[in-house]
């Protein structure tokens, strides 16, 4: 299913961002692809309005994460009404502001300025670490001023796109998953074959 914002490339660089969380909750699953690729939390929560989607993971994707929760419905709802303990990890990926897809109908449901307003004042008042991605537009700017933003950019087949990620918290330490460590895939292999030379050193030296 092609869907505008898929984070087919991108993956990567959100889990990078990734601190250590017991609960993750993505608020526009679409074909989770990063839900899909992080490493597992206790619990894992996508939220996806659009129904064509939903029934697209219970058909198929849903072999991808089979202890994922696949909510229905409205991200804004679900949110205010989840109890929140301060260990979940929330990424959003609403859909694109429509300056940047001028397509008439875009495979998701739209937002407009108001549903932008009241989905970042949520996520501003979330007691747990939140990730954003996005295009660096005025109202990111104004919203999320005081969260770090990194930028993002992916090869793809028509060039290179740049996208930003923002985070409420600072850049972690510790990182949830290690498997992506890197910029770059080529440096990603290069930690790879370090550090498989690394435990195969550190077999032979136990045998």
């Amino acid at each position: 299913m092609s869907y505008p914002g898929g984070k087919g490339r991108a993956y990567p660089h959100v889990i990078n961002q990734m601190p250590p969380h017991h609960v993750y909750i993505e608020t526009h699953l679409g074909t989770g692809t990063v839900l899909r690729n992080k490493r597992p939390a206790a619990r894992m929560i996508g939220i996806e309005i659009v129904q064509e989607v939903g029934a697209n993971w219970r058909m198929r994707d849903k072999d991808d994460a089979p202890d994922a929760e696949i909510i229905e419905g409205d991200a804004l709802k679900l949110l205010r009404a989840y109890p929140f303990e301060g260990h979940e990890l929330v990424y959003a990926d609403p859909p694109y502001c429509p300056r940047r897809h001028r397509k008439a109908r875009l495979s998701r449901a739209e937002y407009g300025c108001r549903d932008y307003l009241a989905f970042l004042g949520v996520l501003s008042t979330l007691p747990c670490n939140v990730i954003v991605s996005g295009y660096a537009c005025g109202l990111y700017e104004t919203r999320l001023a005081q969260w770090h933003r990194e930028e993002i950019t992916v090869a793809v087949h028509r060039g290179a796109w740049t996208e930003s990620l923002w985070v409420n918290y600072p850049p972690p330490v510790l990182l949830q998953d290690h498997c992506y460590t890197g910029a770059t895939f080529r440096e990603r292999e290069a930690i790879r074959r370090r550090r498989r030379t690394l435990v195969d050193k550190i077999a032979c030296a136990a045998s």
